[in-house]
């Protein structure tokens, strides 16, 4: 089953695209490959965050290495070991098909116009605040 993000509010009022209903399956899957198989995955998880200060060393050398590169081909490999993060849609010309069409299209609507509607809030915010420092920098009126 694939799970798409939803829209909330957060406590703050923030707006969130959660997608926790999907990282909740893949964490509950990657559990159950690791009852089937505690050292491979183990040690694929141990790479992972030893690659990640690798990584980092790495980086403070200009960007040297290929630590960054092997983690995330691990990273990869895990993902598509518990069911990848892709959401196959229907190919089939049915209602079914129609249906999740119109699903998602539904959730990317909501997703779009909350989007806007923050980037609206932000444009205003900004408007407000550079106001208020021009105002700021201009001289007494005496």
């Amino acid at each position: 089953m694939s799970y798409l993000p939803t829209l909330r509010r957060a406590h703050n009022g923030a707006i969130v695209l959660d997608g926790s209903a999907a990282a909740h399956e893949q964490i509950r899957t990657l559990a159950d490959l690791y009852r089937e198989d505690p050292e491979g995955v183990g040690d694929m998880l141990i790479d992972i965050a030893d690659l990640k200060d690798q990584a980092e060393r790495e980086r403070d050398l200009d960007g040297l290495g290929h630590a960054e590169h092997m983690r995330d081909s691990i990273v990869t490999e895990l993902i598509n070991e518990i069911g990848g993060a892709e959401i196959h849609l229907d190919p089939r010309d049915n209602h079914h098909a129609l249906m999740q069409a119109r699903s998602l299209a539904h959730h990317a609507r909501g997703i779009g116009d909350a989007a806007q509607q923050r980037a609206d809030q932000l444009a205003a915010l900004t408007a407000i605040a550079r106001g208020v420092r021009e105002e700021r920098r201009r001289p007494p009126v005496c």
